[in-house]
Parts: C-alpha cells; structure tokens; sequence
C-alpha cells in the first residue's frame, strides 16, 4: 500500500510539472510594428528564454503580431520568417539569433584586453564544427568563405573565451578583438612579467609560472619550471642540478613537490640535468618560498605544486619536437564536447650510436666527468687544470624516458575532473677504466603515478574537491670494482618509497570578501632501503643476508643495513582568508597532525598577510611552523660515481629525528610604469639534521645531530621598456649549522651560498625573442685534508666547512624564432638555440676524497676528487605544431 502510494504522488508530481512548463511555453502577444528589442526583452520576462544576439544585427527589425494563445516555439518560427533571421533554440533556455547560413569572410586582430599587446597563435574554431584556424605572431587571422552563422570561438591558454557572431564584423575593416585574461586567474594576480611573460606574482606572495604563456630566459629553448624558478631571488642549485633545488636555505628534500596532486620524490632526468616535466603538457607551476597555506604539509622549504592540463581542447592537436638531448611529442584530443585527453612521451637518444650531439657530450662530461686524481697526502686542490696525468676515461650506455596521459572531463560548467598518470626512468650501464682498475656501475630509477580529482562550485559560493593519488619511486644502484680479473669490491644501493593519500575538502565564500576553507588529508608512506658493502672480495657477507641476524663481516668496514618503515599521517587544516577590495589578503590557517610513527598530536600555525599602503605598494609578512616526517640520508661512501647519492628514509625519532622549521618574513613589493621592486628578509630555524642526512665529507661515518639556523634576504629590481625587460636579482643567505659532535661552534652549512646576483635581460620583436643573462656566486664551503696515514689509510680532516671553494660565475645566452607552416591552419613552428657557459669557464662545485692502494708500492693513498661545473653547452630546439 505505501509502495503504491509512493508511485502515486510521483506520477502526480511528474504530470504537474510536465503541465507546467508546457503551460509556461504557452503565452499572449500583441505587436503592432513593435522593435524587435523590445518584442524579445517581453519574451524574456514571459517565458524565462535568454536570447543572444547583437545590436547591430537587430537594429532596424520591427514586429507585428497578435494571438491570445501561441506556443513559442510556433512564435520563433513566425519571428524568423517575419525577421529574415534563424533563431535557433539551445538547451531549454538559450535561444541565438544570427543571419541565415551563408558563405562569409571576415579577418581580424586579436589583443590582450589590459596590455594590449597582440596575441600570437590563439586557436579559433568554427562553432558546431571541427574547422579551426590559428592566428599569426600578430595577433591577426583571415576566415575565408565559410558557414558562420553559429559564430567563432576564440581560445587562448590563460584568457577567457570569446563568442563572436558574423554580425560582430565589418564587412569592409579587418576587426580588433580583445580577450580579458581569466576572472579566477586575474583576481589572485598582483604583478604580471614578474620577470618575464608567464611568470606573475599573486596576492599571497607566490609565483606562477605558466608554461604556454612564458617567454625565453638565458640557456633555455623553451620554458623548464626548475630552470625558469632559478633566476628567482631565494632559489638556488649549488651543483647545476634541477634536482637539487634549494629554496631559501633549504635542502632539496625539503621542498614539496606536486604534479598533479602526486608527491613527487625524484625530478630530474638525466641524473638532475632535465626535468622529468615535460612543459608542453603543463600549464603552470605555483612556488610557494614561503607562506604556504595549511593544506600544504608534509615538508618543511618551499613549495612547487604543478598542474597539467585544466581545460577540454577545442580541437586535436599534435606536437612533436627535438632539441640537443631528446625527442618528445604530444597530442591533445577534444573526446568530446566535455571530454578531453592528453597524452605525450618524450626518450633521449643518447644510447643511440651516431646521434651523439654537443649537448649530450656536454652534459655527459659533467655528470661522468673525468676525475682529477691528486696523489697528494695533503690533499690539496689541483689549480693547474692543463695536468691530464691523473684523468681517467669513462663508457657509459644511457637513456631516459618518460610519458603523460590525462583525462580531462567537464559534467557541468562548475565541475572539473581530472585523471592522471606519468611514468618516467633513468637507466645507465657504466664502466670506467683508468690505468690501474676497472669498476662496472649499474643504476636506474623510476617514477609511477596517478591521481584523480573532482572539484567543483555550488550555489555560487561553496567550494568543494576531493582527491587522491598514487606515488611509487624506485631507485637501484650496483658497483663492482674490479682489480685484474678479480672483484675487489661490490657496492649496492636500493631505495623505494611507496606513497598513497587522499584529500577532502570545502570552503565556503560568505560577505564577498571572506572564505573559510576546512579539510582533511591522509596518507600512508612506505620506505624501504638498503645499503651493502663487501671490500676485498671475500665475500662474507652477501645482499641477502638479513641485516638483523647480525651477519659480521671479516672487514669492520663491510655491513649490509636494511630498513623497511611505515608512516600514517592523519591531518585536519583550516585556513581562514580575508580578501580586500585593494587586493589586500590576510590568510590565516592551522594544520594538526598525527604520525602512526610518533606518539602526540604535531600543530603548524600558518600566517600570510599581504597588506597594500597604496597604490603599487604592498607590505607582506608571513610566520609558519612545519614539520616533516621523510627525508634523505646522504649515502655517498668512496665507490667512483657518486650519482643519485640521496635515500630516502623516514623518521624513527632516534638516528632520523623528526624535522621541525620555523620561519619568518616580512618585506615590501612596489610596483609602477614598468618598475618591479621586491624585497624580503626572512628567518629560519631547522631542527632534526644529522651528519648522515647533509652527508658532510669529515663525517660519512660518525652520527650526530644538530640545527641549521638561516638568515636571508631576496631583492629583486625589474625595468620594462616596451617589448625590453632588464632585472638584477640578488641573494644573501646565511646558513649556520650547530652539530656539538663535529665542531664545539657553529659553522656553515653545506648549502650557505652567502652571496647570489642575476642580472638578466629579455627583448622581444615580432616572431623573435632573446635573452641573456650573468649568474655569480660565491663558492660551496668544503672540509679541507691537513694529513694522511698511509699506514692506516686515515684521513686528518681540518675544522668542518672551514674553506671555499672557488667563486662561480657563467654567462648564458638564447633566442627563439616562432614561424608558421600555413596560412589557414593551426600548423606552426618554433627554432630555437641556447649557449650555457659562454666563456667555457669551469670551477669545482664540490669535493670528495677516496682512498685507494698504489698498485706497485701497494701503499694506501688518497686521492681527491673535484665534481667541475657544466662547460660550454649549446643547444637547439625544433618544434611543430600541427
């Protein structure tokens, strides 16, 4: 009976809503030579239709008609007639009034609707079909004796689109048209050309780097979120890596790293040299020095979160491209009308006999360099770099790949979801032989993820997203070193972290300019290691031993370690924000934490104010606190190639301590008629380092812990004249390590780099671009060698970091040329060309000593060996879009 009565009002309701809207589409008119702007504003309030159409085309239109009961559809009918127009009907509300369909030609410029600067290879496509049509570096396209009735629709990365009907157009002028940069993009941005095009300043302090917009910096083909970041004030590589970032004083495994959503926990190709990011799938990259919101945890730097993909293509297209050191291509499919996919793959070629070029043999002699042998027990630095005597001569077999798939889906015009996956590896064979032995070297790494987003808005001010992700990163190391036939020692490195999380969350925008976001995150690490040594072949102990059965070597200096942990984190964070209507922000945000590892409940108070005295002036001060539970332990012992040296482990709150930062900053931005002044100062105190965790060169054996403490300050100064931009940006940065174990005062810390200029500039004219730059800064404290027993085979180390090594500077030069393959359609190129080094000068960037025996006297000896920076590198670029 209930069940039947259910049925009953359901029926009921269907029919009187079904008599409803039929009742609605039923109505009255009575025009007698009425204007056809004021028949449809009538029928608008009749019947709750929108009609889209322009003055222009409207104008002059008058109508007469009169019926006490018409359907509107009937009414549409009789208007087109009475009109000579098409009113076509889209969805339930939405009715477009155009010309009837005719072959046309129209031509336009588009420009950006603040800079007014035009806007080169935006994507224009023929609405209702698959036509699309590309305009030039000008901003200019031509449409040639084509069905436009539905009207063209205008896209560019960055830009809202734009809607233009037939009507809209001149018949004898070429139109301009203007598109507004996006609403939710344009209110966070402060500063656009921070530096360059595509590289802008938020309101909160951060720095997005859009990848389809960017222009060219020094040494660059194309635009590389890593290498882009390092002409920022505040972040740094000491060893030329990208992998190696270092952001205000922190180490690169401090820094949080998303793509996509996915903890990322290697970045680098090539042993660091590329990043494993391909850019022409990215759409841009948020840094966070500082002041990160509380949904960011988990790390205690900065902050780098990047984002593939956002938006359904409007048509397919394909990219491919080569440059000096791989071959990469891409496609980006429209599925559908809300459906989108992405999927792109790029392989070096290195191992590939004939193809070597200038870039490879250039990046190749750094990351293998020859080794400078010193035969010196004092260990002094060797200056004469003309003595080969010592060098040894490498073979290496390596490649690198990686690829992207991203599905991109649109239900409703407020809801956006998002699947995503990468796999990237780094594989190499090596063998290095010198006058004396021959080691063989093993070592591949590999990066897996995926992650799925849903986010979306309802009501208009409730924001909502969950998401989750998959991170897998692996890394295998094996090295035998051979003397005459027999192997004389055997080196193993393994490394994996397993890494799975979810995301919830809500916000909610209440009195226009306030918005309280609340949220809940869970993740779960796994990280296992294994490090093993076996010296003078004797073979007493073999990987598989098990590490807690106490298998003992016949060398003290022979071990196997094992370790396999677990970590669950559970967090709850809030962050309150304030947003004024002089683009003022105070953010204001709390982050508690538990670790299945760890006994208590771990707070992180985040503090971001952005407050503007003026117009162009701007006072910022951030305060946060944060721990972290994983790190990497520096595991470079003396085997001959120290690549990919960095475990990661996680915290037992014994040998690895959890690590706690606390930082502070405050500074001033102006900003006016083309002037960019940006001036930060900041402190910083890390505790939880160990010796094994900053791998000093006196201390690779010895455990202690200890605190870093880093005073900085950033400063920035930017000119733009017209299409001409010239910035100075400089670095000072203090870094002071405690270990009471190592030395009984401070001392610097292995990345206290005190002094850092960039001066840079960039021109652009037409299809052209150019850029050149200067980097100098001062040389990486090292631990000198004062004596050696070659008896023993000890080394006599001299106070911790007590030296420098020499200071480091490099002049870097590209230029870009962007051409088209053809006139009517979305075919283009790019060629470009960098030079990195331009004076070929090249310094140490770090040392490291090994002891060795002299093959005839049989002696103990020391040898130390330098890691020289990159040489002279050119490179090239060649890329098509079709």
């Amino acid at each position: 009976m209930h069940a039947n009565r259910s049925r009953f009002f359901s029926l009921f309701f269907m029919l009187f809503s079904l008599s409803t809207v039929c009742a609605q589409q039923i109505i009255e008119v009575d025009y007698t030579n009425t204007p056809l702007k004021s028949v449809l504003l009538d029928l608008e309030q009749k019947t709750g239709l929108l009609f889209s159409f322009s003055d222009e085309l409207i104008a002059d239109r008058s109508v007469t008609k009169t019926n006490k009961s018409i359907h509107i559809d009937e009414l549409l009918i009789f208007l087109g007639e009475a009109t000579q127009l098409t009113f076509e009907r889209i969805g339930e509300k939405q009715v477009i009034i155009s010309v009837p369909g005719q072959a046309l030609s129209i031509c336009g410029y588009l420009f950006d609707q603040i800079t007014k600067k035009p806007l080169p290879y935006a994507t224009i496509v023929i609405k209702g079909t698959t036509k699309g049509f590309i305009t030039n570096e000008n901003g200019y396209f031509r449409i040639e004796n084509e069905n436009l009735t539905n009207g063209i629709l205008i896209q560019y990365v960055g830009y809202t689109n734009l809607l233009v009907h037939p009507s809209d157009f001149n018949k004898n002028d070429c139109k301009n048209l203007f598109l507004s940069p996006r609403i939710e993009s344009l209110k966070e941005v402060i500063v656009k050309s921070y530096l360059i095009n595509g590289i802008d300043k938020n309101k909160d302090g951060s720095l997005v780097l859009n990848s389809g917009t960017q222009g060219i910096l020094p040494g660059l083909t194309e635009s590389d979120i890593f290498r882009s970041a390092q002409w920022v004030p505040g972040i740094t590589s000491i060893n030329e890596t990208i992998s190696d970032i270092q952001i205000r004083g922190g180490s690169a495994d401090q820094n949080l790293i998303l793509y996509d959503g996915i903890k990322m926990y290697n970045t680098g190709h090539f042993f660091g040299m590329i990043s494993i990011f391909n850019p022409n799938i990215t759409t841009k990259a948020t840094i966070f020095k500082g002041g990160a919101s509380a949904e960011y945890g988990d790390r205690v730097a900065g902050v780098i979160d990047i984002q593939g993909e956002t938006q359904v293509p409007t048509k397919t297209t394909i990219g491919m491209g080569l440059n000096g050191t791989q071959a990469d291509a891409f496609v980006k499919a429209r599925l559908a009308e809300s459906i989108g996919l992405v999927i792109s793959g790029r392989r070096s070629y290195a191992d590939i006999e004939g193809l070597g070029t200038p870039t490879i043999d250039a990046i190749s002699e750094k990351v293998f360099q020859n080794t400078i042998v010193v035969n010196d027990a004092a260990g002094q630095v060797v200056e004469d770099e003309e003595d080969q005597e010592g060098l040894v001569e490498g073979e290496e077999t390596f490649f690198f790949y990686d690829t992207n798939v991203k599905l991109i889906l649109k239900p409703s015009e407020n809801d956006s979801i998002y699947i995503s996956g990468l796999l990237t590896k780094n594989d190499l064979d090596f063998r290095l032989l010198d006058d004396e032995n021959l080691s063989q070297d093993a070592l591949a790494t590999e990066n897996r993820g995926l992650s799925l987003d849903w986010s979306g808005l309802k009501a208009g001010k409730w924001h909502h997203g969950i998401s989750g992700y998959y991170s897998k990163y692996d890394s295998r190391y094996r090295n035998q070193f051979f003397e005459g036939q027999d192997v004389e020692e055997e080196n193993l490195r393994r490394n994996s972290v397993s890494d799975y999380g979810m995301d919830v969350h809500i916000a909610y925008d209440f009195y226009k300019k306030h918005t309280l976001k609340l949220g809940f995150q869970l993740s779960q690490n796994e990280v296992f290691y294994q490090i093993f040594r076996d010296e003078l072949g004797t073979e007493d102990i073999e990987p598989e031993d098990e590490d807690q059965e106490g298998v003992e070597s016949e060398d003290e200096r022979d071990f196997n370690e094992i370790s396999d942990k677990k970590n669950n984190s559970n967090s709850l964070y809030a962050t309150y924000y304030y947003r004024s209507k002089d683009s003022g922000l105070i953010s204001v945000g709390l982050r508690a934490s538990t670790f299945s590892l760890l006994s208590g409940r771990y707070f992180e108070p985040r503090l971001n104010i952005e407050y503007p005295l003026g117009k162009g002036v701007r006072l910022k001060l951030t305060g946060e606190k944060r721990f972290q539970t994983l790190s990497q332990l520096v595991e470079f012992d003396d085997t001959r190639l120290r690549l990919q040296s960095g475990i990661w482990t996680l915290t037992d709150n014994n040998d690895f301590p959890l690590l706690t930062s606390e930082q502070f900053s405050t500074g001033i931005l102006l900003y006016a008629k083309g002037w960019t002044i940006d001036l930060d100062g900041y402190l910083k105190k890390i505790d939880g380092l160990t010796s094994f965790t900053n791998g000093f060169t006196n201390a690779s054996e010895e455990y202690s812990q200890g605190t870093s403490s880093i005073l900085g300050v950033d400063f920035l100064i930017k000119k733009q004249w017209g299409d001409c931009r010239i910035w100075l940006g400089y670095t000072y940065n203090s870094v002071d390590y405690r270990f009471d174990e190592l030395a009984d005062t401070k001392f610097p810390g292995n990345n206290d780099i005190t002094h850092n200029f960039a001066l840079s500039n960039t021109y652009e004219k037409g299809n052209w671009q150019f850029s050149l730059g200067w980097n100098f800064r001062t040389g990486a404290p090292f631990t000198p060698v004062t004596g050696f027993n070659t008896i023993g085979g000890d080394i006599v180390f001299g106070p911790i970091n007590s030296q420098r090594l020499p200071n480091y500077h490099r002049l870097d030069a590209s230029a870009q040329y962007q051409f088209r393959l053809s006139s009517r359609k979305n075919h283009r190129g790019t060629l470009g060309i960098s030079l990195q080094n331009l004076y070929a000068r090249q310094v140490p960037l770090s040392v490291f000593y090994r002891v060795d025996d002299n093959p005839q006297t049989g002696i103990q000896e020391i040898d130390q060996l330098e890691q020289l920076s990159l040489g002279f590198t050119p490179n090239f670029l060649l890329r098509f879009y079709f």
